[in-house]
C-alpha cells in the first residue's frame, strides 16, 4: 500500500515538475517576445486609440503575454509572434466594440468591417516601423522634461521595466514611478498623439529619443539584471531604430548617423563579451578576429554620414571613441592620446560620473596607471558611483595591474557585493580567483 502511495507521489511529483518547467519555459518565451513585440503592439494600439486610451492598449498587449503564458504551456506555437499578434488583434477589436463610449468618439470605427480594418492597418507590418518612431517623438511633449520623455519612451515603446530604467539613470525606482506618473497623466490629458509638425519641432524632440535609443542598446549591451547578460535583440532594435531616426524627414542627420554608427560599432564585438556565458571578456582579452566585420563596416560608413556641419555632439565623440577601439589592432597599439582627447571634449558636452569614470580609465592607460588610480580617486564621493560595481572595479582592475594585491582584492569584494548580475560577479570573482590567497 505504502508502495503505491509513495510510487503516485513520485508521479504526481513529477508532474508537478514537469508543470513548473512548462510554466518557466513558457513565460521565459513570452518575457523575450514581450520586449520585442510588446512595445510594437502597445506603439500601434496608442496611435489609433489616442493618449487618452494608452492604459486600454497596455491592458489588450498584456492580455494578449497572459495568454501565452497559458496556452504555451502545453506546446509553442509555429510562429509565436504572429500568435501574440492574432491574439492582441482580436482583443482590441473585442474591446472597442463593447466599449460604446470609444466608438462614439472614433466614428471611423462605427461597424465591424471599419473597426477590424482599422486594427488590422494599425497592426501592419508596413505601419511597424513608422508606428514606433512615430510615437517616439509624439510622447516627447514640450511640458515634460526631457528625463521624462525619455522614461515614457522606455517604458511605454521599449518594454524595459522601471527597475532597469532606474539602473539605467543611476536612481531609485520610485523616481522612475513619478516621472511615469506625470507622464501618463500629461499624455492623457492631450487628447491625440500627433507627430512633430516641422523640422524644427522634431529637431526639438530628437535628443530625447536619441538618449532613450542610447540607454536601450546599453541595456542590450550588458543587462542590469536578469538572467541573460547581454541581449542581442535588443541591441538589434536599437539599431533598427537608430537607421530608421537617421533616415526620417527632419531630423538632425548628422546626430542621428552619429548614433547608429556608434551602435554598430559597438554591437560589433557582442559575440566575444562573454566567457562560455558566464563572465565578461575584458577589451584586451576579446578576439578581434571574431569581432563582426560587416557591423564595423556599417558603423564607418554611419561615422562617415555624420561628418557634416562644423559640431561634434556627444554621440559623434562617443562613436569615434568606439571607431579607435574597433580600428586598433591591438590593446597596445589603441590611439590612446586621441581617446583622452576625445573624452577631454565629452565631459565638456555630456558630463557625468560615469564618461569621468571612463576617461580616468584612458588616462590610465595613456599616462601611467598613477594618474588613471588620481583620476579615479578623485570620483570617490560621486554618489552616483557609491553603488556602481564598475567604478570599484575600475579602481580594482589599476590596483591589480600595478601590483597591489591587497588593495585590488578589498575592491573587487565590494563591486561583487555590489554586481547586478551572476555575470558581473563571476567576472569580478574570476580577478578575485587570479590575485590568489
Amino acid at each position: 500500500m505504502s508502495g503505491r502511495a509513495s510510487k503516485c507521489d513520485g508521479a504526481e511529483a513529477s508532474a508537478a515538475a514537469d508543470a513548473r518547467a512548462g510554466d518557466a519555459g513558457a513565460r521565459a518565451l513570452v518575457d523575450d517576445l514581450f520586449r520585442r513585440e510588446s512595445a510594437h503592439l502597445v506603439a500601434a494600439l496608442a496611435r489609433l486609440l489616442g493618449p487618452s486610451n494608452l492604459a486600454l492598449a497596455e491592458d489588450v498587449v498584456g492580455d494578449a503575454l497572459v495568454s501565452a503564458v497559458q496556452a504555451w504551456r502545453f506546446g509553442l506555437p509555429d510562429d509565436p509572434k504572429a500568435w501574440i499578434l492574432a491574439v492582441a488583434r482580436n482583443r482590441a477589436i473585442d474591446v472597442l466594440r463593447r466599449d460604446k463610449r470609444m466608438v462614439a468618439a472614433l466614428p471611423a470605427l462605427a461597424n465591424d468591417a471599419a473597426l477590424a480594418g482599422a486594427v488590422d492597418a494599425a497592426l501592419s507590418p508596413e505601419a511597424d516601423a513608422g508606428n514606433q518612431l512615430a510615437m517616439m517623438f509624439a510622447i516627447c511633449d514640450g511640458a515634460l522634461a526631457p528625463e521624462t520623455h525619455v522614461t515614457l519612451v522606455l517604458r511605454l515603446l521599449c518594454g524595459l521595466s522601471p527597475a532597469e530604467i532606474a539602473r539605467a539613470f543611476l536612481v531609485d525606482v520610485g523616481t522612475i514611478d513619478r516621472r511615469l506618473h506625470r507622464g501618463r497623466a500629461r499624455l492623457e490629458a492631450l487628447g491625440e498623439l500627433r507627430a512633430p509638425a516641422d523640422a524644427d519641432e522634431v529637431r526639438a524632440r530628437q535628443p530625447s529619443v536619441e538618449h532613450a535609443l542610447y540607454l536601450l542598446f546599453n541595456e542590450g549591451y550588458h543587462a542590469s539584471g536578469g538572467e541573460s547578460p547581454l541581449r542581442p535583440a535588443m541591441c538589434a532594435e536599437a539599431v533598427r531604430l537608430a537607421e530608421l531616426l537617421a533616415g526620417a524627414t527632419g531630423v538632425d542627420e548628422a546626430s542621428a548617423h552619429a548614433l547608429a554608427a556608434l551602435f554598430c560599432l559597438h554591437a560589433a564585438r557582442l559575440s566575444t563579451r562573454l566567457e562560455g556565458g558566464a563572465a565578461f571578456v575584458p577589451l584586451a582579452e576579446q578576439d578581434r578576429a571574431q569581432w563582426n566585420a560587416a557591423l564595423v563596416h556599417r558603423g564607418v560608413r554611419h561615422l562617415a554620414a555624420s561628418a557634416t556641419g562644423d559640431r561634434l555632439g556627444r554621440w559623434h565623440l562617443e562613436a569615434g571613441i568606439a571607431f579607435e577601439h574597433t580600428s586598433a589592432p591591438s590593446l597596445a597599439a589603441t590611439n590612446w592620446a586621441r581617446i583622452v582627447a576625445y573624452y577631454d571634449a565629452l565631459v565638456a558636452v555630456a558630463p557625468g560620473p560615469v564618461v569621468a569614470m571612463n576617461r580616468a580609465l584612458a588616462i590610465a592607460e595613456l599616462r601611467g596607471l598613477d594618474a588613471g588610480r588620481e583620476a579615479l580617486a578623485a570620483l570617490a564621493a560621486e554618489p552616483k558611483l557609491a553603488a556602481y560595481s564598475f567604478y570599484w572595479a575600475a579602481c580594482a582592475d589599476v590596483e591589480r595591474r600595478a601590483a597591489r594585491a591587497a588593495e585590488a582584492r578589498s575592491l573587487y569584494e565590494r563591486a561583487v557585493a555590489l554586481a547586478r548580475t551572476a555575470a558581473e560577479r563571476a567576472t569580478y570573482e574570476r580577478r578575485l580567483g587570479e590575485l590568489g590567497g
